[in-house]
């Protein structure tokens, strides 16, 4: 497995001189790209209805769930990154710590997960699914990744995705979660919402 996740990224990684248009839009991707997420779940409760709230919410969890898995498993197993191991090239700046699973494919998965399994329109989750896949591939193209890291995230988010869904339907835990939520953030934000700056 581990020669096979070694040949994968070096198939992916980019070279000693890559494009300029590559390399700076993989950074793009992989710094920048994924600070839209935390902006898109702020709207969802700002702007959105009862419902998006109900979307963000089970997407905020999975995220959390997702990475307090991926923390330990770091923990119990800390597989190296490809510059560690002298593989490749790097081309982004990144603390030799545990590589596996990839927390920017956990936090990136979870979303479009979450979205797939809830939402009624899945449009949003594709285009979720195609952030979470960019990320990646500029990950593991800027040499700070194994491919494994980019499948092992997104599996570990499918199933933080299960569990919480399966979890906030026992006694209707989700409707009076986001209901208490809702009334917390109507008492915080009272003033803003009735200037009409944001949803009630």
């Amino acid at each position: 497995m581990e020669s096979l996740n070694h040949s994968l990224f070096l198939l992916i990684n980019a070279g000693a001189e890559p494009s300029p248009v590559l390399l700076y839009g993989a950074i793009f991707f992989a710094k920048w790209l994924v600070y839209s997420l935390p902006v898109l779940l702020l709207a969802m409760w700002l702007w959105g209805r009862s419902y998006h709230r109900e979307l963000a919410t089970k997407a905020v969890l999975s995220i959390v769930l997702g990475l307090l898995v991926t923390a330990l498993i770091r923990w119990l197993w800390p597989h190296p990154r490809p510059f560690v191991v002298g593989l490749g090239y790097t081309h982004l700046a990144h603390a030799p710590d545990a590589s596996f699973p990839s927390n920017h494919a956990v936090f990136c998965f979870s979303m479009a997960f979450s979205l797939w399994w809830n939402a009624v329109r899945k449009r949003a989750a594709w285009i979720l699914l195609g952030v979470a896949l960019s990320v990646c591939w500029a990950r593991v193209y800027l040499g700070v990744h194994f491919p494994l890291d980019m499948v092992g995230g997104a599996v570990v988010a499918l199933l933080s995705v299960w569990l919480v869904n399966r979890l906030l339907r026992i006694n209707r835990l989700g409707d009076r979660l986001v209901i208490k939520l809702e009334t917390t953030y109507g008492r915080i934000m009272a003033r803003a919402i009735a200037k009409g700056w944001i949803s009630e």
